[in-house]
């Protein structure tokens, strides 16, 4: 992990295009402003977490009515028809 002291206005760059800058600091914690390319996604890490969770349990759940059976689907007329 790189760990870097900023000062507001400055900023750190990172490969794609994308821009760290510091806003402001204060007793409340830093604000970061991120600027990025429109086609990647910026989350905090919170948000990502949540979602990775919440894929992950998707995943592990198995699909809806698992229980009821299932008929082959015949591409034909039946024969009582015929």
């Amino acid at each position: 992990m790189l760990i870097v002291h900023r000062r507001v206005g400055e900023r750190i760059v990172i490969g794609g295009g994308i821009e760290i800058v510091v806003t402001s600091t204060g007793a409340r914690g830093v604000r970061l402003g991120v600027k990025a390319p429109r086609g990647v996604l910026v989350l905090r890490g919170e948000v990502h977490d949540s979602i990775v969770a919440a894929n992950a349990a998707a995943a592990d759940t198995p699909p809806l009515n698992q229980d009821v059976p299932t008929a082959p689907i015949r591409g034909g007329p039946s024969e009582e028809e015929e």
